[in-house]
Order: C-alpha cells, then structure tokens, then sequence
C-alpha cells in the first residue's frame, strides 16, 4: 500500500510558511519605493570566457568599482547590473587563475549595453602546448569556494585525474572532513562528513534528492554514478536557509554541467579505458579468467540557434559503460575477551568474493534560452546497475569459549599468542559455505525540470523533480545460500609464521577434506527482494534586490514526498536427504596460500529456477516464507513542506547572509506485525499459509510529524586582494532512518511490555559554528585554515516508557494488550564535536622551465567528541562508534607540454567501529589505512591523450582488530589494478 496524503490540501494548510513567504516577496516593492532606480539609469550585460579554451565561466566577478556594485557570472557566464547610472565606468572583470580585465564602458539611459569579455592568462601565452582540463576545472572550483558566502568545499571532477572507476564516490573522499564507509569490494557506500555517519548526511543532484539503494537507512550511494555526467562536486558545511538542513555533518552535492557554457559550436569528448588485475599482483582465483574489463564514455555538447535565437539553445548528451571486476579476500576472526595479547582464537573465518558490476548510463541535459530574461531547463539521468553472478565461498572454524579437556570444552590449555588448539568436542564445527550467484538489477531515473527568470529588478526560478530507483536483489533464479558442515573436528591454528594465511592442521574427528563427510546445517535459502524509492519534489524562489541597500531578499517554498518500499518473497528448504556432491573445480586463495583443501559446492547444482532440481530431496518451509513476506514487505512515505527568508550583502564591508527555513515532516508507514499469541506447531503444519496469515498478517498504519526553524548567520570579509575570513553559526538536522518509523511489535509478556516504533520520533539537531581564514594564490591556489564547533542534541534513545496501553478494541493494537507498559523509542542527550580542517593547493608556476608545471593539493582534518550521544554514559573520541578522529590526503602532479603525471596519497586513521556490550576487550576498531594511487599520461593532441594509472598500489587491506592490535579481527585485500586508456576532446 502506498499512502499519499493530498498535496494541495498539507500546502494551502501549511500557513506559517506561506504566510512567511508572502510577506518577504510583498515587501520587496515598499523597500524599492523608498529607494526607487535612479532617474537616467541603464543596464550592463554580457558574457565572460576564458580566451584559451572557450568556455564561459561561471563566478566572476563583473565590478563597477566607483558604484560599490558587484554581480557575479551565472553558470552559463552570463551577467546583469541593473540600474546603472547614465555615463562612462570602468567595468573591472577577475578570476581565479586568469589575468584581470578592465574596460570603459559608455551607459545610455534607459538602454542595455552589451559588453563581452574573454580572460587569458600569461600561463597560456608562455606555454606553447599545454594540457588543458585540469587546471581550468581547478581554477573554477576554487573560485566558487572563494565567491560562496557559506563554508564549503568545491572540486572539480578532474581535479584528480583520472579515478579508478570514475565514479563521484571516490572523489568526495579526498574531500576534508570527509570518510568514506567501505563495501566489501573496497568501494565507496556512503561518507561520513565530520565525524557524522553516512545516514544523517543528504547526498543531492543539482539540489535535489537522488533516489538511492539503502533509502530505508537514508544513506545515499552514489557508486553506481559515474562522475563522467558531472561538472563539479562540493560539500556544504555551512547550511543556508535556502537549502535543505537535513544533513547533519554536511551535504554532498554533485552539479551537473551547462551546454550553454560552451563557447564553441560543438564538442566531443570520449574516454576509452581497459582496467586490468596484472598477474604480478595477487588476486583470488575467481577473478583470474576475468582479469581485464572495460570502461567507456562518450559526450556530446552542441549549441543550436533555434525560434529566430543565437545560441539559445545547448544540448548535452552523456554516455557510460562500465564494468568493475572485484575480487576479494578477507578473513575473520574473533578472541578470548581478555586485553592480554595472549588469547585464544576460538572462530577463523575466510571468504573470497568476486563480482562483477555493469553499468550503463545516459545523461540528457537541454537549456534553452527563451528570452534575453528565460531560461528553460531539462536534466535527465537514465542509469542501469548490474551485478550478475556475485559469488561468496567462506570456511569457517569455530568452536565454544570453554578451557578444558573433557566434556564439551573447545579449548585445550596451553594455548600462546600465536598457536591455540580446538578439541573434537561437540561444539566444534567446520563449516564452507556458499553464497550466490547474486543477482543484484537497480534501475535508476531522474528527471529534473526547470525555469528561471532574470528581470532588472526580480529573479524567479522554480523547478519540478522526480527520481526513482527500483531494484531487485537476491540469489537469482540460480544461486542461494547454503552452508555445509563438519562436526566434531579437531584442529591446531598456527600464525607463527603467517598472520594472514596461518597453518590449520587437522588433528581428530572427520576428514574435513572429503565431501562425503559434511551435512546441510540448517536451510537452503533463496532471497528474492524488491527495494524501491520514488521521489518527487518541487521549489520555487524568488529574489528581490535592494540596490539602496547593497543587499538582496530572498524567499521561497519547497515540497518534497519520498516513498520507500520494499517487498520479500524469500524461501528456503529443508534437506531431506545425506551428502551432497561437490564441486571439485571450485578453488580459494587460502587453498593455494596454506595447502588446506575443502570441498565446496554451487547452489546451480541443486537449484534451478528458485525450485530444487530433485524436489523429492528438498521440503519447503511454506510458513517461514509467508512470515517474512509479511514482516518484512513494508514501506514509509514521508512529505516535507518548507518556506525560508533570507537577506544577503554587504554592510562596512562586511558580506552577510542571514535568514531562517520552517519545516514541517509528515510520515505515514505501512507494515505487519505479529500476533500476541502464535499458532502451534501442528497448526503450522497442517495450514503452513492460513496460519502464516494468523499471525503475520495484523495490518498496521502508522502517521506521524514534527515542525522544526532553522535560522542561520555567515559572514565574510576580504582583507585585501588574497585574504578572506569567514564566520557563521547555522542549524541543521539528522532525520531518524526510515525503517524506525514502520510498523512494528514486539511482546514481552514477563515485563508485561510491548515495544513498539515511533512515527513521530524527532530528529538529531545541531547547532554549528565554522570559522575560517582562507588565503588565495594566484594564478591559482589557496590555502584554508577553518575550525568548527557542533553541539548535537535529541540522539535516538530505545525502550522509553510511554505509558499504559488503555484497553477497548480502538486502542491501536487491536484491543490486545490491555494494561501493558508500551515502550518506545524518544529523544534525548547532548554531544559536542568539534575539529580543525586544513586545506591547500597550489599550481607551481612561478617556479622557472619545467618545474612550473608541478603542483599540490594537501588536507588534514582532526575532530574531537564529547558527551552521552543519548547513552547515559560520557564517551569520549575514542569511545563513539563510527566517529573518525584523523584524515587526510595528498596530491602531488606535474604536467609539462603534453606530459602528466600524478601521485595521490589518501589516509584514515584507526577509529571505533562497534562497541561491545559484553567487555571493552571486545571493542572493535578499525586500523590506520593509507592507499597510494599513481598516474602518468601523455597528450598527443588534444583528441588523443594516453594515460596510464595504478591503483592501490600497495594493495592496502581494509583491517581491523579487537581490544588489542595484537588481536586481529578482520583482514581483507581487494587487489591492485591498473588502468590504461585513451580519450580526447574535439
């Protein structure tokens, strides 16, 4: 069931903003009443390049000094200074990395004058070839950094080169203040920004929300998108009331690219890369017959003269297809809860895993200039992800915590740091295990439209968005899971001479090398899931400036509706019979590394079809496979309503923004629960569906909502031509993740409690303070020393009492649990977070011959935390899950004629990733990981530029380890690769 509450019926309700909205756009005319344009005015307006590659440039500043009047460039490089006084000014013209324009220009009044610019730079004029791309992508991105009047972080998609996968992930984690949260497959899920975790943190396109897998937890992946589609990537840390302050660390938002930008006629670009696993480098056997794989990408730019227009209509086309092979191996392990680096190791675990994911993009972006005053927009994304054929084998090893050497004791004594010998007891077990083939189909759709309107006095600009990302995921028709199992072994571990691939010899009880001795433990089980995520937005604003004043107001709506769905039809089945034959052909890296051979099996043998190849063999578990249709098919529809009123300008030389946004939040969630009483074992056997139905199928809605303001202050100031400060104090919020608000009931019927979900629970609040000094070189550079302070409050609390559950049959659970204490989940308690970012990068061109073309780009960043984070007990920053105290990452390139190269160094350092309840001992933290990538390339011409690329090239694992680093817990290796490639510009 989709529940959608009337639109019209929450807008035209939602009186406050409105109002609000109302009254910031009427007062526009009194304020320009009592400061009316100057008699014999005109207007300026043009254009500004860049001379040495065409393209218009958005943020420059267009001055005219004698008037303390500046506007900067709009993203197709076009600028307007309304209200000019009849007359000759000078017209001052400046950007990042590109010389200063400066020219006279005569005002008619009443009239427009038409006057275009185009910068060059005595770095093009000196060199007499050049690699263009990077350094204007650099250059555009620092001068949006610089121009913003709020704390953010800009890069351009090629700032770094040539990234592994092209993929936007991967470049906003060489971002300051950014982390990346890491798959198995050594890529990018999510970020946290700020030490804040991926799930309170907004992920837009353009501004908007992208439809995303993980939708239930609100944690936006953006790996499966390729940044080839994008111009630019910025993280916004300083929220403005003019965009969405649901992100608690900051927002990542990527910006698409402008056609109307282009100053030429027509463009193309291509990209052609082979990504290849070298034999010299190690790699799971899985991988090796697909050791090379392809990644293309093609663009079109063109700008039409269209309706009797010049140049009023731009068309940009996109295409990509990729596919990235991953093969990884990993082992686990887990300890004696003891900080003594003695300690015996009770369960060893391994896996390697490959995969293959496809995808297939295209991006359609259209602009058209209606007028000299409109601007029509159309962004369109269509994006395929494919991953066919996911395979897992896993050995697992393990035994009770036990020291003994009768009964059921697992662990004989005398076990040292290094050697621990399991007993052939009852509780020792050897298991492999098989998972997949995977099947994994997302399907991807955004579509993005839009107007704005520039008037002498007014601009408006409104838009209307829909996204929708559908995926289907689980074992295919032809894989599943199943694990198979050796009781009663015995074994030595030994990781004198290996602490990766340790000695495992076997010492008592079955031959855990012959397949004839393993069992089906527990189920086959085939998962079969859909995960959808429909959005649709739509905003309007309106910006109405006060030349009197030096200053602007702005005022505008937003409506958002997202519906989050997921449906179960999962299986599983019983063996009925013995052994099972095995696949002799199936071979894992641990096999080669340490001589221990197990057999292992494909689900394909058994399973066809999602129905056993011999049914007679296999009994289906009809009632568990209705139960989690019911329980686990649910979804959340959640509308926010917003309005907001800014001013923006400047006052003694000081540029301000200020403003405040109202949000109001309404959930409505859908779902099943269980029933007080079950039904018995013989019921479930004789009716496995009907009574599956008795007691799964109690319908549950759920409606909830909260109202919360956001006010806001930044302020900037320039201490002369290469100094600027910044200052700001803002709010914003983390929403709770979605699948809190469904439908859920769980009894106890000793503590006579139900436990049961809020709707209505609120949000994590932040109010952040951010300042900074910021130093520009030139032609292109800057350095950034800023500090920021968050006091986070109202974190998500469980098992609240709230209250006696009345009886009667409307009492919400159906006159069931009369007299029960209801528990639920509220907000509570304070936390504090705070830290220092450092950023710099520069381009070398002072430095003479060659070594002009070196440059750097480096950034740190340290946190520090404190506070209950609503669990009752102070935690310091090595105590908080998830919170990561020190990162930073380095760039080091060179580029001279056509030649390039390139080093980039990126390090997270060790932090707490899950908390134990049992003992501190058993905390786990994540190790320190440093990962080196390395390039070179050469440019031809412009339409041919080779490159070549290492990445990872340590092979840096992904490590962690319990209590003590002596104790390992988790190592996993995803490989070293290299990319080759051709691409080019015409």
């Amino acid at each position: 069931m989709n529940y959608r509450p009337p639109l019209l019926r929450h807008l035209f309700g939602f009186r406050l903003i409105l109002t609000v909205a109302a009254l910031a756009c009427s007062a526009w005319p009194a304020l320009s009443l009592a400061a009316p344009a100057p008699a014999g005015a005109g207007t300026l307006s043009g254009t500004v390049s860049n001379a040495a590659t065409g393209d218009l440039l958005e943020g420059v500043r267009v001055s005219v000094p004698t008037l303390d009047r500046t506007v900067l460039t709009d993203h197709t490089g076009r600028f307007l200074l309304a209200d000019v006084p009849a007359g000759t000014h000078a017209i001052v013209v400046t950007y990042t990395g590109l010389d200063s324009a400066r020219e006279d220009v005569t005002i008619l009044a009443g009239q427009t004058a038409t006057r275009d610019f185009s910068l060059s730079s005595a770095v093009y004029r000196l060199e007499a070839f050049t690699v263009a791309g990077e350094r204007e992508g650099g250059a555009a991105a620092i001068t949006a950094q610089r121009n913003a009047p709020n704390t953010k972080n800009v890069v351009a998609m090629d700032s770094y080169g040539n990234l592994p996968n092209m993929s936007a992930s991967e470049l906003a984690i060489l971002l300051p203040g950014v982390t990346g949260a890491l798959n198995l497959e050594n890529g990018v899920d999510g970020f946290a920004v700020r030490g804040m975790p991926s799930g309170q943190n907004s992920v837009t396109m353009d501004g908007g929300m992208i439809s995303t897998q993980g939708a239930f937890g609100r944690t936006v992946r953006i790996n499966n998108l390729t940044g080839a589609m994008f111009e630019g990537l910025e993280v916004i840390k300083g929220h403005t009331p003019d965009k969405g302050a649901d992100s608690l660390g900051g927002t990542i938002n990527l910006k698409s690219r402008s056609p109307l930008s282009m100053r030429e006629k027509r463009r193309m670009t291509y990209n052609f890369t082979l990504r290849w696993a070298p034999p010299f480098f190690e790699t799971i056997p899985l991988r090796e017959p697909h050791r090379t794989h392809p990644l293309l990408n093609v663009g079109y730019w063109e700008v039409f003269d269209v309706a009797g227009g010049s140049r009023n209509l731009g068309v940009a086309i996109n295409t990509f297809y990729s596919e990235n092979v991953a093969g990884s191996h990993s082992t686990t392990r887990e300890y004696e809860s003891t900080f003594n680096p003695t300690a015996f190791l009770y369960d060893y675990n391994t896996f390697d895993q490959y995969n293959n994911r496809k995808q297939a993009s295209v991006n359609l972006k259209l602009e058209y200039r209606l007028s000299p005053t409109t601007k029509l927009t159309l962004n369109s994304v269509y994006n395929d992800a494919n991953e066919m054929g996911k395979l897992r084998f896993t050995t697992r090893a393990f035994t009770n915590q036990v020291v003994g050497t009768t009964g059921t004791a697992g662990i004989l004594p005398g076990y040292t740091d290094k050697i621990t010998q399991v007993r052939p007891s009852t509780a020792s077990n050897f298991d492999v295990g098989t998972i997949g083939p995977n099947n994994f189909f997302l399907r991807m759709r955004h579509l993005d439209l839009g107007a704005e309107h520039q008037w002498s006095r007014l601009q408006l600009d409104y838009s209307a968005m829909m996204a929708r990302t559908y995926i289907e995921n689980g074992n295919g028709n032809e894989g599943g899971q199943l694990t198979m199992r050796v009781n009663g072994a015995g074994w030595i571990l030994d990781r004198t001479h290996s602490e990766m691939y340790p000695q495992f010899t076997q010492t008592a009880g079955p031959d855990i090398s012959r397949p004839e001795n393993y069992r089906v433990n527990g189920f086959f089980r085939n998962n079969n899931q859909d995960n959808d995520h429909d959005v649709r937005e739509a905003r309007a604003n309106l910006k109405c400036p006060l030349p009197a004043l030096n200053s602007s107001l702005k005022a505008g709506l937003f409506w958002r509706e997202q519906t989050v769905e997921d449906t179960v039809r999962d299986k599983r089945w019983s063996y009925l019979g013995t052994t099972l034959p095995s696949d002799p052909t199936i071979t894992i890296l641990n096999s080669r590394k340490t001589g221990r051979v197990v057999p292992f099996w494909y689900a394909s043998q058994l399973f066809r079809d999602r129905t056993p190849i011999e049914p007679s063999l296999w009994r289906e578990d009809l009632y568990w496979g209705r139960q989690v249709a019911l329980t686990n098919s649910q979804g959340v529809t959640e509308e926010v309503q917003a309005g907001y009123i800014m001013a923006q300008g400047r006052a003694a030389g000081t540029g301000f923004l200020t403003g405040v946004r109202f949000e109001r939040t309404e959930t409505n969630s859908w779902g099943n629960v269980r029933s007080r009483v079950l039904s018995t074992a013989a019921q479930q056997a004789a009716d496995p569906i009907g009574m599956a139905n008795r007691d799964y199928g109690n319908w549950r809605e759920l409606h909830g909502s909260y109202t919360k303001s956001f006010p806001s202050v930044h302020l900037t100031r320039d201490f002369g031509a290469n100094w600027k400060g910044r200052l700001s104090w803002s709010t914003s919020f983390g929403r709770p993740s979605l699948n809190s608000l469904v439908p859920n009931e769980t009894v106890n019927e000793t503590q006579r409690t139900l436990t049961v979900n809020n709707p209505s629970l609120l949000p994590q609040t932040a109010s952040n303070w951010d300042a900074a000094i910021e130093y520009y070189f030139e032609p292109a550079g800057s350095l950034s020393v800023g500090w920021f302070r968050k006091v986070i409050k109202d974190f998500i609390i469980a098992g609240l009492d709230n209250g006696i559950i009345a009886s009667g049959p409307d009492n919400g659970y159906s006159g069931e649990y009369a007299g029960y204490t209801r528990l639920s989940s509220g907000n509570a308690g304070t936390a504090y977070v705070q830290g220092w970012e450092i950023s710099y990068q520069q381009q070398f061109t002072f430095l003479p011959g060659f070594l002009k073309g070196l440059g750097a780009s480096a950034n740190f960043t340290a946190l520090e935390a404190h506070g209950d984070f609503g669990s009752g007990t102070q935690l310091g920053t090595r105590e908080v899950e998830g919170f990561v105290p020190r990162s930073a990452n380095a760039s080091l390139y060179w580029r001279h004629r056509g030649f390039t190269s390139r080093v980039i160094i990126s390090h997270t350092g060790s932090f707490l990733n899950a908390r134990s309840a049992v003992s501190p001992a058993l905390h786990r933290y994540w190790f320190d990981r440093t990962v080196v990538h390395a390039g070179i390339g050469y440019q031809l011409r412009p339409a041919v530029t080779f490159s070549l690329d290492v990445n990872n090239l340590t092979d840096a694992p992904q490590s962690a380890y319990r209590g003590v680093k002596e104790h390992l817990q988790f190592k996993l290796y995803g490989g070293t690769t290299v990319t080759a490639g051709i691409s080019g510009r015409f």
